[in-house]
């Protein structure tokens, strides 16, 4: 893979795994105020080979004489991560897309907004307003978001996103009030 098509998280990662670079770059983690050059070739036989590919992937800065790392080479990188491959299903609302991890809601909200916007989000992504759904259908649709797709279908009729039959046999899509 060319180095103008790897993703930031793959050159750290590349930089970061020979084991010499590892402990040249440790070393200026370690130590607050950074190192010079000389300090690392004193205690690293090739600091100055391992410094090279370790400023080439953004991980350290050159200040005042004194070699430090770059954090922000580590949170550019998650957020390219992010953003190349998201948490959240594709189409979930921003506001909720933090709820989620590897694909799936990891949390259910205890803050009753959130878990309105997050119900309201479900609802637009997988119900349709002119449809009727049995149980089944409904509970199978939130299996793939949430462990306990039952909770999440209650909270969507408590909420009046979902409105059910009296026998509980047939669902509709109804659109919440304003909280």
């Amino acid at each position: 893979m060319p180095a103008e098509s790897a993703s930031p998280s793959h050159i750290i990662v590349k930089a970061l795994a020979d084991p010499e670079r590892l402990r040249v770059f440790a070393e200026i983690v370690l130590t607050d105020t950074g190192a010079t050059v000389a300090e690392l070739n004193a205690r690293h036989p090739r600091a100055e080979r391992a410094l090279m590919r370790l400023f080439e992937a953004g991980l350290v800065i050159r200040e005042d004489g004194r070699v430090r790392a770059a954090p922000q080479a580590f949170r550019d990188a998650a957020a390219a991560a992010r953003a190349e491959r998201p948490d959240a299903p594709p189409g979930t609302d921003p506001e909720v897309a933090q709820l989620y991890s590897n694909g799936r809601i990891s949390v259910r909200p205890v803050n009753r907004r959130k878990l309105v916007a997050l119900l309201k989000d479900l609802a637009a992504r997988h119900f349709a307003f002119d449809r009727v759904y049995t149980e089944r259908e409904i509970t199978d649709a939130l299996a793939t978001e949430y462990d306990d797709p039952l909770q999440l279908r209650r909270d969507m009729i408590d909420e009046l996103l979902l409105e059910r039959t009296e026998g509980g046999r047939e669902y509709r899509r109804r659109e919440a009030p304003p909280m």
